[in-house]
């Protein structure tokens, strides 16, 4: 019998209007969106990491793998790290590569990885986006930044893909956009968007959140290029201007191109191609509570990632990759180190 988490997935697929109410369309140039509202019976109550960091009741710490960061919620709320959340510190500036929703801290204590030694510390998985830096700047400790991965990036850090197709990726957005050898000399991604920042915020700008929205369904060029969404309308709002952002700089990436097609109504368009993709899917355990499924389509046009609590998806993210680092496939490499490795 096929797992109830993926099943939950692959309804949303086959009846999208089950989980989302879609609002009017916004457009500013060439980028369309539709404002998300979750269905009330879907949501899920927890925190985001930056109201928890606003609050002080998390902390993000370097542990002695590049691909591991150790987390500790110190709230007495269940709070969500994002898939394609990027902090900024330790030696190397990292992105959270699947969604996890931390249990209650406070005075609670458990964690999955050692049983008989019950901290509230987690280990969370994480890839590098900063080739090139091997120091501290400031310490061992990590913060949120306001820079959430644009598709393409995101595409490939989702768990299938390893650590070196996320850096192609990263190198290639620095040849596409024609970013000087002096922006970002450690390969730094968040300082690579930096670049960027006033055009993107200059579109996010034209962009209204709605009542109770909860995520959005983007459109560049008149075509359908990602999906995000969460089981919590406050959740939306603290991560949303960093959402608008990530899919501005797609937007950016493709402001010279031609429109693919005019679409008359964007609803049925969303709906009609979210009806006819097909995956295949995979499930595990999640750090904290629930199950992460991730999806990559038949033609490996498309991959999602999404974490099923209460049967509910706390996140749903679902990008496809247009241009970029075009490269084999490294889907099956998994990127461990040292903490004494160094990069050139």
């Amino acid at each position: 019998m096929k797992n109830e988490s993926i099943q939950i997935v692959e309804s949303m697929f086959k009846n999208p209007l089950g989980f989302l109410k879609l609002e009017s369309p916004q457009v500013y140039r060439n980028m369309t969106v539709i404002p998300i509202i979750v269905q009330d019976d879907k949501f899920i109550e927890f925190i985001t990491i930056k109201e928890a960091e606003e609050l002080e009741l998390i902390e993000i710490v370097e542990t002695d793998a590049v691909g591991e960061l150790e987390v500790i919620n110190k709230s007495d709320k269940q709070i969500l790290i994002p898939f394609g959340m990027t902090v900024h510190g330790g030696k190397q500036d990292r992105t959270i590569w699947e969604p996890i929703l931390l249990p209650v801290g406070g005075k609670q204590s458990i964690v999955k990885q050692n049983p008989g030694n019950p901290t509230q510390k987690y280990k969370i998985p994480a890839k590098c986006v900063e080739q090139s830096r091997w120091s501290y700047k400031k310490g061992r400790g990590f913060k949120s930044s306001n820079t959430r991965l644009h598709p393409n990036v995101a595409f490939e850090a989702i768990s299938a893909a390893g650590q070196g197709a996320v850096w192609d990726e990263i190198q290639s957005h620095r040849v596409e956009m024609n970013y000087d050898i002096a922006v970002a000399p450690t390969q730094s991604y968040l300082e690579m968007t930096q670049e960027s920042e006033k055009q993107t915020e200059k579109m996010v700008n034209n962009f209204k959140n709605v009542e109770n929205q909860c995520g959005i369904a983007v459109f560049i060029n008149g075509e359908f290029t990602g999906i995000e969404f969460y089981a919590n309308s406050e959740a939306w709002k603290y991560m949303s201007n960093d959402i608008l952002k990530a899919f501005s700089i797609e937007a950016l990436r493709f402001k010279d191109k031609p429109q693919k097609k005019e679409i008359k109504e964007y609803h049925d368009e969303l709906i009609k191609i979210l009806n006819s993709l097909k995956f295949e899917f995979s499930i595990r355990e999640g750090v904290g509570l629930g199950n992460v499924v991730e999806f990559n389509s038949n033609n490996n046009k498309w991959r999602g990632i999404t974490l099923v609590h209460d049967k509910t998806m706390a996140q749903f993210y679902l990008v496809s990759k247009r241009g970029g680092y075009q490269n084999q496939p490294r889907s099956n490499i998994q990127f461990q180190t040292v903490i004494d490795q160094r990069f050139v």
